[in-house]
């Protein structure tokens, strides 16, 4: 049982839905995740910086914060 992760959603109902996962397994899915918000946020950034230009710096570093991402790089957020 040691290298197996329960996640529950609420854990002061009985009777709330559990998830088992493997200790790698759930590793494997955080990178995934941890690699789609950060690809998500070069898009936002690019995006931003074609769309709100002079806010574009503070609204991607605001989308950055909010997914407790570091901000990109200038050359990374316009897709260089």
């Amino acid at each position: 049982m040691g290298d197996t992760v329960r996640l529950t959603v609420n854990v002061e109902q009985s009777d709330s839905p559990v998830i088992e996962l493997g200790v790698t397994e759930l590793r494997h899915l955080l990178t995934g995740v941890e690699r789609d918000l950060t690809a998500f946020l070069a898009l936002a950034a690019a995006w931003s910086s074609e769309h709100l230009r002079g806010h574009h710096i503070a609204v991607t570093a605001a989308i950055a914060r909010a997914l407790d991402l570091p901000a990109p790089t200038p050359a990374i957020a316009l897709g260089s």
